[in-house]
């Protein structure tokens, strides 16, 4: 199997890709993992997801090499676009995704990553866009998504170069919100995840919809975005309760309506 599938609290679901030794995303990979998204974002129980690598040597280390060595203008175009499509569903889904970066995320691994809405790393990994070093570019997103993390200069130096930085360096630059310590980032993204399933699912959602808004709209509309998801939360059970148990000084048990 190459993506396994696990729950903690019954709220947040684990996506693990194993697909030894070093979790390339072929794909077989990739359309498991697409199944998978899909049922954690459809199952009304799971409030978050986290998604990591099996072992301890790669979080994913990006393209298979003999898929790519194989592939000519249309099936490259084919392979991309295939990669992309996960992606949309994980930052278009309704719930929150964290990565949980156990071990080197390079080339597409790194995509992926930067398509979970947090990224928590483990020290000791790197992470990396080295694709100009086969004689390609980031073609699952990296050239658009990187840029808007780190900025234009240094998301260029790092894809230019080819180089793998360090979970420090990483975190310095604003590409990842954590650090771990060795074979913790598993752990700490859980508790993260735990932390965040407390609270209300449509307000998450409604959140996550608005933010991803201002890449790809204009500052009114984005507002006007953000005011229609307010309004429409203002109608729901899930607002009455978080009112009440504020008061209450109790801690709200949301239903999701």
């Amino acid at each position: 199997m190459a993506v396994n599938v696990s729950d903690y609290h019954s709220t947040i679901r684990v996506l693990t890709i194993d697909r030894p030794p070093v979790n390339a995303l072929d794909g077989e990979t990739m359309e498991a993992l697409s199944v998978a998204v899909d049922q954690a974002m459809a199952e009304e129980s799971i409030r978050v997801v986290v998604i990591t690598g099996a072992g301890e040597k790669a979080f994913a280390a990006g393209a298979d090499l003999e898929e790519l060595q194989g592939c000519d203008t249309a099936a490259g175009r084919i392979l991309v676009t295939r990669v992309k499509g996960v992606m949309d569903k994980l930052r278009r889904g309704p719930k929150p995704v964290i990565a949980a970066i156990n071990g080197l995320a390079a080339g597409g691994g790194l995509e992926l990553a930067m398509s979970c809405d947090i990224r928590i790393a483990d020290k000791i990994t790197g992470l990396g866009l080295p694709e100009v070093t086969l004689g390609v570019l980031p073609g699952a997103g990296g050239t658009q998504m990187l840029p808007r993390l780190i900025g234009m200069g240094r998301a260029l130096e790092m894809m230019l170069t080819g180089k793998i930085i360090s979970a420090d360096q990483a975190m310095a630059m604003g590409l990842i919100e954590g650090v771990s310590e060795p074979g913790g980032a598993l752990n700490q993204a859980i508790a993260l995840a735990g932390k965040i399933a407390r609270n209300a699912p449509l307000a998450m959602a409604e959140i996550k919809a608005a933010a991803y808004a201002t890449f790809s709209q204009p500052l009114e509309q984005g507002l006007s975005l953000e005011t229609e998801g307010f309004a429409r939360l203002c109608d729901t059970a899930d607002k009455t309760e978080g009112i009440s148990a504020f008061k209450s000084k109790r801690r709200p048990v949301y239903s999701g309506r």
